[in-house]
């Protein structure tokens, strides 16, 4: 985690409408170089946040990692990746601070938050020259917004994987010690506080670039932490922002929601852009073996010829999963989240092998650009949906003494399933199961948070092929990659 200085962009055009993929991406940006009173150009240095986010912090080992914890989902291979899996219950958590996955994940997130840093640096620069209150002024202050959105968004991902860590608020700053995971969270809250009136009152699909993250992405991140924080009202209050102004609706199509069809639909508060451009060859934008990683074999025909598509087989339900959704009467979401092996896709396609896939996942061969069928090639990641901000008030209006319905049982209609009268705080974190599935780990970490994970992730039903073990609260985070402890040793300090 060496300070790096800013380096030099190369700029391209900026056209009043396109999405910022159409923009040069790359984040580099040099004080000595760049003329910070061409304003026009402010934008180029958050298209290379942007950038990070998408790559490397869209990178298949750290999915696997996030994902591969909870009692629903397993890395499914032991025959490669071997340390992955003791991460999860096959492997007893016993999170060795040696794989390589590990250190991949603590340093691509603080890729990210370098390159946020140093994008708020080059804005500032640019606002020397911008009078304040102006038109370019808003957009300055609305662009800061949404690069701290998407710094606190690696924070997320490093508070409830590590817990504890370090916030690196200067990238030339020299102190590493950690942080503990109730600051961080505390810290990330804050900094989305002073960004959100800023930011744009509108979907991110409105935006002038877009996908562009708005206040509304911004109120959502804040109410996961708020979440962690266990400040319900707080919850609650930013959630309900939502639903009210932010014009958000649940996308009618639950089994394209995830594929193409579902791009930046009116559910997105936070997806990260991919594109081939249509193309089968030439420039991608995109997450290198994200979708691949999580791929099943799968073969069909298409024109009277077979067919195959093939990816690497790794995210896998636990088939417990399986048997509780089918006993909930599930449908949609258990088509749309499972690909089970032997069984076929509505377009076709067969499932090969035994195992039970990731389906949100899944591009079907008639949505991929022609001549490119990688899994996923061109698929967005979805980080945000508005069913999440629906449970999340839910749930904080049950906390707080109310009825969370509502909320509830418009998530729960979309699924076609039944409604229910008085939803508990039980009902809910299992629509959350349900509904975010494979999702961020979010199945994790609300075990952790709610104190159920020891009773949920011990139980003998979850077999441990690897070796004996339990979830313990010690385990409940990630320890520090071995090599970052060896590079950095205020890390191993006892956090603040």
């Amino acid at each position: 985690m060496k300070a790096k200085h800013i380096l030099v962009i190369t700029f391209a055009a900026v056209l009043t409408g396109c999405s910022f993929l159409e923009i040069d991406t790359e984040n580099k940006i040099a004080s000595s170089e760049v003329d910070y009173t061409k304003t026009s150009e402010m934008y180029q240095p958050v298209v290379g946040a942007y950038s990070k986010l998408r790559w490397p912090g869209m990178h298949w080992v750290d999915n696997l990692m996030w994902t591969g914890r909870d009692d629903d989902m397993t890395s499914g291979r032991d025959n490669d990746q071997q340390d992955l899996l003791r991460y999860g219950y096959r492997g007893g958590y016993q999170n060795p601070n040696s794989y390589w996955g590990l250190n991949n994940a603590w340093i691509n997130a603080y890729e990210i938050i370098r390159a946020c840093n140093s994008t708020l640096e080059a804005l500032d620069k640019y606002a020397e020259h911008i009078p304040q209150g102006s038109a370019d002024y808003k957009k300055y202050l609305s662009y800061r917004g949404e690069t701290v959105t998407i710094s606190m968004w690696a924070y997320y991902m490093m508070s409830t994987s590590f817990g504890a860590c370090v916030l690196l608020t200067d990238n030339n700053q020299s102190r590493f010690v950690r942080s503990t995971r109730e600051h961080v969270c505390q810290y990330a809250l804050e900094q989305l506080e002073k960004v959100i009136p800023d930011m744009q009152r509108m979907r991110p699909n409105q935006m002038e670039y877009p996908g562009a993250f708005t206040a509304f992405s911004a109120e959502a991140l804040a109410a996961r932490f708020a979440l962690l924080l266990e400040d319900y009202p707080k919850v609650e209050t930013l959630t309900q922002d939502i639903i009210d102004n932010g014009g958000f609706e649940l996308y009618s199509d639950y089994y394209n929601l995830f594929k193409i069809p579902g791009k930046l639909c009116n559910e997105s508060l936070m997806e990260v852009q991919v594109t081939d451009f249509g193309l089968a060859t030439g420039d991608y934008l995109g997450i290198d073996q994200w979708y691949v990683s999580m791929g099943a074999t799968m073969s069909g025909t298409v024109d009277g010829n077979p067919v195959s598509i093939s990816g690497w087989n790794f995210m896998q339900y636990n088939r417990q999963f399986v048997d509780w959704c089918k006993a909930r009467g599930e449908t949609i979401r258990l088509e749309t989240s499972c690909l089970e092996g032997g069984s076929k896709t509505r377009e076709g396609f067969l499932v090969e092998g035994s195992a039970i896939f990731n389906g949100k996942a899944y591009l079907p061969y008639n949505q991929m650009t022609p001549g490119t069928t990688d899994w996923g090639r061109n698929n967005n990641v979805r980080l945000l949906r508005y069913a999440e901000v629906l449970l999340m008030n839910a749930e904080a209006k049950v906390r707080n003494g109310k009825s969370g319905d509502e909320p509830f049982n418009e998530v729960r209609t979309r699924a076609a399933m039944s409604t229910i009268t008085g939803v508990t705080l039980e009902q809910i974190l299992d629509e959350r199961r349900m509904e975010l599935c494979s999702e961020w780990g979010l199945r994790y970490t609300d075990l952790v948070r709610t104190g159920l994970a020891a009773e949920v992730l011990n139980q003998p039903t979850l077999v441990r092929d690897q070796a004996n073990g339990e979830w313990t609260p010690a385990k409940a985070y990630w320890p520090v990659p071995g090599l970052q402890l060896l590079n950095l040793p205020d890390l191993g300090k006892e956090p603040e």
